[in-house]
This record gives C-alpha cells, structure tokens and sequence, in this order.
C-alpha cells in the first residue's frame, strides 16, 4: 500500500479523538476514574483520567486500518501496550505497588524487545573510540533498561496540565523530522498516526484562553503505554543495519525527561529519603512554587526540550561527532544535578 495516498486516515483520527473525548468524560465520572486533588497535586476538583485509554485504542485503530501492522512489528507492540494500558488503569484505580508495577514494566520492556524487534546491538562511536557494540544479549539489556527508564521519567514528567502530552508531540516531531528525511515511509506514517490523537487530547489538557484548566488528564495508563510506543519508535530509528539517526540523538531528544529524573533521583538520596519518593522536587513544581504560573512554566519547558531535540538533530546533520554530542551532554546532566542537589538539601 502507498500509505502517502491515504492522509484523510490522520484527520478523522483527529475527529474521532475528539468524540470519544467528549463522551469519555463523561464516563470517566460515572465510574470513578479520576483524579482528585489532595498533596503534591494542586489541580482543582477531580479530573478523568482517560487519556490514555482514548489516545492508544485511536492509534490503533489507524494503524489497522491503514495495513500498517502487517509490514511491521506495531501488531505485536500494541499487544504489550494494551497490557500496560490496562495496568496503568487499575493503578490509577486502585493504586498498585510500586514495586509490582516496576515489574511488570521490566517484563513488558522484555516482551517488546524480544518480541517486538526493539533490539538495540550499535551504540555508534559513542566515546570516540570506535563504534560501541554491544552483541546480541547486550543490546538486550541495554534495550530494556532504557525503556523502563523512559517509561518512569516520562511518567514522573506527568505533572503539569500539557507537559507531558506536549512533551511527546515534540519527541515525535524530531523523530518524525528524521524519518521523512530518510524516506522512512512506514515508521514515519505509524508516528504520524500516534502524533495525530496525542494532538487531540492535548485540546482538553492544556491551558489557553477560554480554557482555564485541563478537563482530562494521561492517567498512568496513558503516561507509561505512551513512553514505551516512543521508546520502541527511538529504537527503530538507531538500531542497525541501517539506522536512520545515531542512537545519541535519542539522547538529546530526551533530555527533558532524563535530566529531571537523575537529577531528583540523587537529590533524594542526598536527603536520605527513597528515591522513589513523591514529592514537588520536579523541575515543574519547583518553578510552580517560586510563583511561575503553569499556563508559563509548561511552554518554557516544551521549548527546552524542542531545543535540546534540536541540537541533537541538526549536530548530526552538520557532522558534529557522536562523542561531542554525548559529552556535552554529559557535562549538562551532570551540572545540572550538581545544582539540583545544591538547591535542595
């Protein structure tokens, strides 16, 4: 199938998010799915947590109706998504352990890495010493590690009406940059349909005029199943034979993310608290509570991360090295937690 003749499959996607937004609302109240205020979360009255379980069921749909599972791997990832999709629902339900939850998302990194073709085996030349090869159970290993670690930053990123949605919309839109320059047809036609219903959701979680708050959020059904279909994207633009991007823009394009969660990670060690604590340590709330007003701090935060894409994208198109890249940005995470770790302890 020539999937450039079929571009109507993304704005009825667009409409059909729309709807089911609309009508899941709705529903979300009936059933209890929602999420009230009470500690870190300042938000006002309970907002359904639906976004997840609207946005992943709509890329589906357009994934299956376009033929796309059949020339990839995306039927088999969706069956792990779903599974996720449906944990992170009864977590948002009921509150699962999180150690269990941890589990589960290291045996679903497993499942997508093995099953999936999520098998990342070249770091490229990563330190400046030759290409980083890391053999078959290497890359495995490395795989799933970097998946559960995304799917927990992304997930702890879900703060703030917008972000993390935004976040996504502008993670795809590199990824997607790469693809179309590559002639990557089918990888850049599956993003495009999971960047298509993450814009509609974002119509109802994020802030601007006449809008004054979110009337739905992700829910970690949403915020996890969301970060392990981009994830599984990242690798299928760097894994070999033929990557169409190093693996160390992934890095750049993730630096949001990333930075926010080593940095907080330490922060609350050097407390000597549980590095899985909650708490308003996160570069969103901290701005928050030295009185920047969200509708300014969620932007601020999109154009960092639209920024730092960049830089990873364009350094690659003009030559800068892979290891220049990795060590600059080496040297920003790491003064980056420097101050975090000054400022809060």
């Amino acid at each position: 199938m020539d999937f450039t003749l079929n571009p109507y499959f993304a704005g009825l996607g667009f409409v059909v998010t729309f709807i089911l937004f609309r009508i899941g609302i709705k529903y979300a109240h009936k059933i209890g799915l929602m999420d009230k205020p009470g500690g870190r979360k300042t938000h006002e009255g309970a907002i359904p947590l639906i976004g997840g379980l609207i946005i992943v069921p709509v890329f589906a749909a357009l994934v299956y109706s376009s033929g796309l599972q059949s020339q990839t791997f995306l039927g088999a990832l969706l069956g792990g998504v779903v599974l996720l999709m449906a944990i992170g629902a009864l977590d948002d339900k009921f509150q699962i352990h999180p150690w269990a939850r941890f589990i589960i998302q290291i045996w679903l990194a497993c499942y997508v890495v093995i099953f999936c073709d999520a098998n990342l085996l070249n770091l490229g030349n990563l330190f400046g010493f030759g290409d980083v090869d890391l053999g078959q159970w290497g890359g495995k290993i490395f795989s799933v590690t970097c998946l559960v670690l995304l799917m927990n930053a992304i997930n702890m990123l879900d703060g703030m009406d917008g972000l993390v949605g935004g976040f996504l919309v502008i993670a795809l839109g590199w990824l997607m940059v790469a693809a179309y320059t590559v002639g990557a047809t089918l990888v850049f036609w599956a993003m495009l349909f999971l960047l298509v219903p993450i814009l509609g959701f974002l119509f109802f979680n994020v802030r601007y005029p006449f809008h004054k708050k979110a009337h739905v959020f992700l829910g970690d059904a949403g915020s996890l199943s969301l970060a392990l279909i981009v994830g599984w994207f990242a690798i299928q633009m760097t894994k070999s034979p033929q990557p169409y991007m190093p693996p160390v823009v992934i890095i750049w394009i993730m630096t949001v993310p990333i930075m926010d969660t080593f940095a907080i990670f330490f922060t609350r060690k050097k407390q000597g608290r549980s590095p899985f604590e909650a708490d308003r340590l996160h570069a969103h709330y901290k701005l928050e509570d030295r009185g920047m007003k969200p509708k300014i701090v969620t932007p601020l935060i999109w154009l960092t991360a639209l920024i730092t894409g960049g830089i990873g994208y364009v350094g690659i198109q003009i030559g800068v090295p892979d290891y220049v890249l990795l060590y600059s940005w080496s040297a920003i995470l790491l003064g980056y937690t420097y101050y975090r770790i000054k400022l809060d302890t």
